[in-house]
């Protein structure tokens, strides 16, 4: 446990940011501890900018420095102070105050303890440390970022700010640490030298490119990350938009991805099978990947294939070194050769694969640390078309009765269902369905765990998340996430869950909000409504889904306007669809089948990955 745990053990936002030096702790520390940070012009324009508002106001502000020796606190002048300090592993600082406003007023606190116990509302708490691990003559440098609000309503200044000063903040702080990378050298000249499992598997290669990363965590919990990797299977963490076909890489580890035998080839395109053949494999440890390509007949050979005359033969292998119990270094190394008249393909390829390797190391430590936004760009951009169609559908309430029955029949929508006798006569209601290649028992598990606190809605996830779901829509399934009669299905986290009053398993969820019986006996304001779950078969290896929704309330013009299908209707309409789709895109998925370069005899069951 480290003293920023201490300090602020629970943060509501927790980023961190870490490089190599090519020095000693000792060097690292003083540099850090002691020495001037903002050296660089951009960093001092932009606290500039941030002091304007008090410069404008007639405060004096001094000459921009960042020395941790100077930042102090007092109850005359309050601010940013040293929490707590263990040379040379780690110093802890921080402030509380209200951060959103121009001039922000801090508030003092006595030490450590008196920071972590502050609960008065209407302030955050931001604590950032500076951490130090060695490594081999090395030091692994970190800066860590918490933040905490003493209430909901602060928090949600805070993170109105945040999305302002973020962009900034993030940026300061990579570009301190590049400058000590810049000024001081880290440790990627020695790690592209240093011999590695796998180079002798390309002993003539002529070039070599070695990236490396450490993460926050043990070889056994990287692994399963790397064995799944693969376009058609769980991505390479990259960049999707060119490594993946647009399609986001996995952010869960999936159970049906993690049998690798040599001589299998993970696909490096969406519509080919052809890619990285899987050449060694010591599960935890190491995974050598590789390819030999004819350019001249444009296909992929057996590695151990003689050369064509034009040729690509590379290694990409991934070397897993524990440094202890909590860290492990990730080595992800290239080689290629070729013949010597593509030297300058090769060039441009180094500059690509510099930019695309990078990304994959820092997208699978998110992965492996858990730091992982819930929603990315392709989170974003669908959401955006989900928008656009409420937004179509606000503007056609003509077509309501047709949407109202959106994939189904006017007959099929019009049938008894379980949990219609809750509301037998609705205010408004809709019932959709759609047909799914698979057998009700392969989509039922996914109906089972719906549900903001457990696998999400499988729709558009970052629409529900800027109203507050804060959830992430499960890729695997989940035994644990099993519902039971009487249990509840969360819509939200600050609303109560709904009951579910039908449960039959493989068939039929219904969840049910009733109304208060004192509300409606005392004529108060009340509102009901239930939604319906059912998988129904209709032949071999093939079913149908079906969400119904229905509504009643209280006559009031309240309740009538509250649950009004104008407003309702739309954006039911545009979540359910996307989420039957959700269902279906996951039910129907069924695992590659890898193309094996190797006769059988050759793949023996030693080298699974599973092993």
């Amino acid at each position: 446990m480290t003293a920023l745990d201490l300090v602020l053990p629970t943060p509501r936002l927790l980023e961190r940011d870490s490089v190599e030096l090519a020095l000693s702790l000792s060097e690292v520390w003083e540099l850090v501890r002691h020495g001037d940070l903002a050296r660089s012009k951009l960093i001092r324009a932009l606290f500039a900018l941030r002091t304007m508002p008090r410069r404008l106001l007639g405060h004096e502000v001094g000459p921009l420095r960042l020395r941790i020796d100077e930042l102090q606190s007092t109850d005359d002048e309050p601010g940013f102070q040293v929490l707590a300090d263990d040379a040379p592993c780690e110093v802890v600082v921080g402030a509380i105050g209200k951060v959103w406003q121009s001039d922000i007023p801090f508030v003092h606190v006595a030490d450590a303890t008196a920071f972590a116990a502050f609960s008065e509302p209407g302030f955050v708490k931001v604590a950032w440390a500076l951490l130090l691990a060695p490594r081999d003559g090395l030091t692994q440098l970190t800066i860590e970022v918490r933040v905490d609000a003493t209430d909901d309503a602060s928090w949600r200044r805070f993170t109105n700010y945040f999305r302002l000063i973020g962009p900034a903040s993030r940026f300061i702080r990579h570009t301190v640490l590049a400058a000590l990378v810049r000024e001081h050298g880290s440790p990627a000249a020695e790690e592209n030298t240093r011999p590695l499992p796998g180079d002798e598997l390309l002993p003539d290669a002529l070039e070599q490119v070695t990236h490396g990363l450490t993460i926050a965590a043990n070889p056994e919990a990287i692994w399963p990350w790397l064995v799944q990797m693969g376009c058609q299977r769980a991505g390479y963490y990259s960049v999707d938009v060119l490594d993946n076909g647009g399609v986001p890489s996995a952010r869960e580890v999936h159970p049906e991805l993690q049998r690798l035998v040599i001589g299998d080839v993970l696909p490096a395109t969406p519509d080919s099978p052809d890619g990285f053949e899987v050449l060694r494999i010591e599960p935890n440890q190491l995974l050598v990947l590789g390819g030999l390509f004819d350019g001249e007949a444009n296909r992929q050979l057996p590695f151990a294939a003689s050369r064509p005359r034009r040729y690509w033969q590379v290694t990409w292998a991934f070397v897993l070194e524990p440094l202890d119990a909590q860290r492990t270094r990730v080595h992800a190394r290239a080689r290629a050769a070729f013949p010597a008249r593509a030297h300058l393909h090769a060039s441009s390829i180094r500059f690509v694969h510099h930019f695309m390797q990078a990304a994959q190391l820092r997208h699978l430590a998110a992965r492996v640390e858990g730091r992982l936004a819930h929603d990315g760009f392709c989170d974003v951009t669908e959401g955006i078309e989900g928008a656009a169609i409420m937004l179509a559908a606000f503007l056609t309430p003509f077509l309501r009765g047709a949407r109202n029955h959106w994939g189904l029949s006017e007959a099929d929508a019009a049938r008894v269902y379980p949990g219609d006798e809750s509301i037998a006569e609705p205010r408004w209601a809709w019932t959709h369905g759609i047909e799914i290649d698979a057998a009700a028992e392969r989509v039922w598990p996914w109906i089972a765990q719906i549900g903001a606190d457990r696998g999400g809605f499988y729709s558009y996830q970052w629409l529900e998340n800027l109203v507050g779901c804060d959830l992430q829509n499960a890729e695997v399934l989940h035994d644990d996430w099993t519902p039971r009669l009487g249990g509840g299905l969360s819509l939200h986290p600050k609303l109560p869950p709904l009951e579910i009053v039908w449960f039959e398993p493989g068939r039929a969820i219904v969840a049910r909000a009733a109304a208060p019986p004192k509300a409606r006996a005392s004529g108060e304001p009340w509102a009901e409504m239930t939604w319906l779950f059912l998988v129904e078969p209709l032949s071999e290896g093939r079913c149908r889904l079906i969400s119904r929704f229905r509504c009643v309330g209280s006559s009031d013009l309240r309740s009538r306007w509250a649950l009004s299908p104008v407003w309702l209707e739309p954006v039911g309409f545009a979540m359910d669809r996307r989420m039957l789709k959700g269902v279906k895109e996951r039910a129907e998925r069924k695992p590659l089948s890898l193309k094996n370069l190797l006769p059988p005899s050759e793949t023996a069951p030693e080298r699974d990955s599973s092993a």
